[in-house]
């Protein structure tokens, strides 16, 4: 198993670009090599104004960008579209290879976040129209040089296990194994993957709707919380896993202390890999 670590800016409660708090892009990637990371995710599209030097220079790779828009809004499809585009230009500037489908949190789904029995659900038209849009941005991904994958996300109409399913049939997944903690969902039996999002979470700090779980640090350092990180890590290795593994922890911006904790998170990572942690 080849299993590459990244993180990115979200790490630092970075999510849209324009958060009260957020810290400078070179802050960020100074930190992102400070903490032990090979490679950097992009962000919200228009924060990480570096260029290929500016990575280099501290070592890091481009891992790939997100687009984090509401898919499951036929509405918003030439907007989606368009914003796909932008941000696979902006990955091939730097020389990423992925671009990560997100739908956007909305406030319905954010309200029951991890709670599939209170969840309101796409009719299958409208879920069909979401497929439809993740399709596109595909396209566009491949157009680009660029493998698209999908995320599921707390608080989006690709949460949980059947909505997960549905959306694998479209594209890829990318597993982000804290937001199917969250979902309750076991990440270890979506891990026939090729680019992966390692979150951990502490319940104990769920809250009602998925952005005050992250106002109380719901998502914690690997490690620190409930997600079993053996299992995951056992898995990819029986699939002879080769790619990135993107550590993230979702937070507010100026919140804590980021290469602390993500140093923490590579060390507990190394420590199951090499078998000195049990």
């Amino acid at each position: 198993m080849n299993l590459r670590l990244a993180t990115g800016p979200v790490s630092w409660g970075v999510d849209f670009g324009d958060e009260p708090g957020r810290p400078r892009w070179e802050d960020v990637l100074d930190g992102v090599a400070a903490a032990g990371y090979a490679g950097t995710e992009l962000g919200p599209l228009g924060y990480l104004g570096a260029d290929a030097s500016a990575l280099a220079s501290r070592g890091l790779a481009l891992t790939g960008g997100f687009v984090f828009e509401p898919l499951h809004d036929p509405g918003s499809r030439a907007a989606v579209l368009a914003q796909a585009r932008r941000v696979a230009r902006r990955v091939s500037e730097l020389g990423g290879r992925h671009l990560v489908v997100i739908d956007n949190v909305s406030r319905e789904r954010s309200a029951t976040a991890g709670r599939t029995g209170d969840a309101v659900r796409l009719t299958d038209a409208r879920f069909d129209a979401m497929l439809d849009a993740i399709t596109a941005v595909a396209e566009v991904a491949r157009a680009a040089g660029q493998q698209a994958l999908v995320h599921p996300h707390a608080g989006t109409y690709i949460e949980f296990a059947d909505e997960i399913a549905r959306a694998a049939e479209a594209c890829p997944l990318c597993v982000d194994t804290g937001h199917c903690a969250y979902a309750g969902v076991d990440p270890a039996g979506l891990a026939d993957v090729a680019y992966l999002h390692l979150k951990d979470l502490d319940p104990s700090r769920v809250r009602r709707d998925f952005w005050s779980s992250v106002r109380a640090g719901a998502f914690v350092p690997l490690g620190a919380g409930c997600v079993d990180f053996g299992a995951l890590l056992a898995g990819l290795e029986a699939r002879g896993f080769d790619g990135w593994a993107v550590v993230e922890q979702d937070r507010v911006a100026a919140a804590g202390d980021p290469v602390a904790d993500l140093t923490a998170s590579r060390r507990f990572l190394e420590g199951l890999l090499s078998g000195s942690v049990a």
